[in-house]
């Protein structure tokens, strides 16, 4: 069997979405042929932790631990964050922002290139220089953000020649929330001349949608694959019972760049005119909402109607998802938002529940639902489009029910995506 060795900062017990692409290629590549090994960090800062994704790993898998000195506990006590603030709330989500929180998030993006993980990458590449010369691998797939993990992959691919898979989950410069970070031109400059070196050595360079592919050919990259995000059919409860009320469901950090505010305003706007929908619908948020959402909510009257669930564990989230009427969507307000696929919106889709999404016209997400069948993308002004969706999907919900999404889905399983993974690593391994 070939070995792989896998380059992740995300890891359990981290929770959240980022540790569930190395987690369930770490469970599904061995049906494949290859063995991984693992690399990630020693006692790291995770904004929220959920123990119980370390059932997804082998559990005779090589786990190489890495010491990892990071630079967040003096970051939040300057900028007043909590000690389990996630890095969207100390750069997005703070409504009044001192002169340390500024200082602080320019200090971030001007000194800590690639990002607050780069006092990680040299003791990555020392101790993994070391275990490679006794312990080869037949290739080595890097996962980010952060990229601070694709900057590893590249100095060991110069100093070992190995075939190297570079994988984004989210793109590095032209990322959203790139530009949150007051960004001096001369860091710039340094920033794109370390993605530069990750395109121009990387033998592949996977990316999650095809928009994104296109953004990253634009500035140089070069033999790029799709590789989506995905779901595991394993994550979920067949059994699991719908709820009795018209549930809508948003999971995940709420941030103010997705505050769906048109959406809020229809719902009022029902609510009043329609008893017996006012009776029924609530709207769940699950995870950290910003304050700015909240207020609205307030100051329309329809805290009754909302149920705001806060953090919860990966298993929880998943129980909520199947048991929801409708599962809500929120695409950020951002320049490259074409090409974001949120990693949950694939869990949404191996939950079978209808989707109602939020973003501009023309993205990946509204062709992956159109070509599903798996629910509707609107755009979040478009009040008269949002208010006949509701009242026709309440409609539904109260004479037949809102069906079961039964359409097959295999392509977006995780076992699919190791095989891909498998074909890209077969391919470079020549």
């Amino acid at each position: 069997m070939k070995r792989v060795l896998i380059i992740s900062y995300y890891w359990p017990p981290a929770g959240g979405i980022s540790i569930i692409r190395p987690v369930k290629l770490a469970k599904y590549l061995r049906n494949t042929g290859w063995e991984p090994v693992i690399c990630t960090a020693k006692d790291p800062h995770y904004p929220f932790e959920d123990d119980k994704a370390v059932l997804d790993v082998p559990k005779d898998v090589e786990i190489i631990k890495v010491p990892i000195v990071e630079p967040y506990e003096i970051y939040k006590k300057l900028t007043g964050q909590k000690q389990k603030s996630a890095l969207a709330d100390v750069i997005q989500n703070t409504p009044k922002r001192s002169f340390f929180h500024k200082l602080s998030v320019w200090i971030r993006g001007n000194f800590f290139i690639p990002d607050a993980r780069c006092l990680w990458i040299n003791p990555v590449v020392k101790e993994l220089s070391a275990y490679l010369k006794k312990h080869p691998v037949d290739a080595i797939i890097t996962t980010g953000p952060p990229h601070s993990v694709n900057r590893i992959g590249y100095l060991l691919k110069k100093k070992l020649n190995l075939p190297w898979l570079a994988d984004f989950q989210d793109p590095w410069t032209q990322v959203d929330y790139y530009q949150h970070f007051k960004i001096s031109s001369r860091a710039h400059k340094r920033h794109r001349k370390m993605e530069k070196q990750v395109f121009d050595h990387a033998d592949l360079i996977t990316i999650v949608s095809d928009s994104w592919k296109t953004d990253l050919q634009s500035i140089g990259a070069k033999n790029v694959e799709v590789v989506p995000l995905g779901f595991d059919p394993e994550d979920f409860n067949v059994n699991t019972k719908l709820d009795e009320q018209f549930t809508l469901t948003h999971l995940g950090l709420l941030g103010q760049d997705r505050n769906p505010s048109t959406l809020i305003k229809v719902i009022k706007s029902i609510c009043d005119e329609n008893e017996d929908f006012a009776s029924k619908f609530k709207l769940q948020l699950v995870g950290k909402v910003n304050e700015g959402l909240q207020k609205e909510i307030a100051d329309l009257n329809l805290s009754e109607q909302v149920i705001y669930k806060g953090q919860v564990s990966r298993d929880e989230a998943l129980r909520i998802m199947q048991s929801s009427q409708l599962l809500l969507l929120l695409l950020n307000k951002a320049a490259n938002v074409s090409g974001r696929i949120p990693g949950k919106v694939f869990e949404y889709l191996g939950a079978h529940r209808p989707i109602l999404s939020l973003g501009p016209k023309g993205t990946d997400i509204e062709t992956m639902l159109r070509e599903s069948s798996a629910g509707a993308h609107v755009e979040y002004e478009s009040e008269t489009l949002l208010r006949s969706y509701i009242l026709a999907t309440f409609d539904k919900y109260k004479t037949v029910g809102l069906d079961k999404m039964e359409r097959s889905l295999e392509m977006y399983s995780h076992g699919v995506i190791a095989s891909k993974f498998t074909h890209l690593l077969e391919q470079i391994n020549k």
